[in-house]
């Protein structure tokens, strides 16, 4: 993936991929703890939760591709102007 360019789905990819990374620790802590009917369901929950946030990951950077190939980018702001 080309994220040398910005596009307006730039700043959404790496909230995703933090919230995902997040989704799989706490699926691996509660996968972990001693197995019980309740963990099960939570297990259920999390696993459902995980397939909607790579889905909109997955959707999201299909967007930004497509958006750099369109040439449908930001303009760059020079580095003195982005701490102002």
């Amino acid at each position: 993936m080309n994220t040398d360019q910005t596009t307006r789905y730039s700043r959404s990819l790496p909230e995703l991929r933090f919230s995902l990374n997040l989704l799989y620790v706490g699926r691996l802590l509660l996968g972990m703890s001693v197995a019980s009917s309740l963990d099960d369901n939570h297990l259920e929950e999390i696993d459902e939760r995980i397939e909607e946030v790579t889905d909109e990951l997955v959707v999201t950077e299909l967007l930004h591709e497509a958006a750099v190939l369109a040439g449908d980018v930001l303009p760059e702001t020079p580095p003195t102007e982005r701490f102002n």
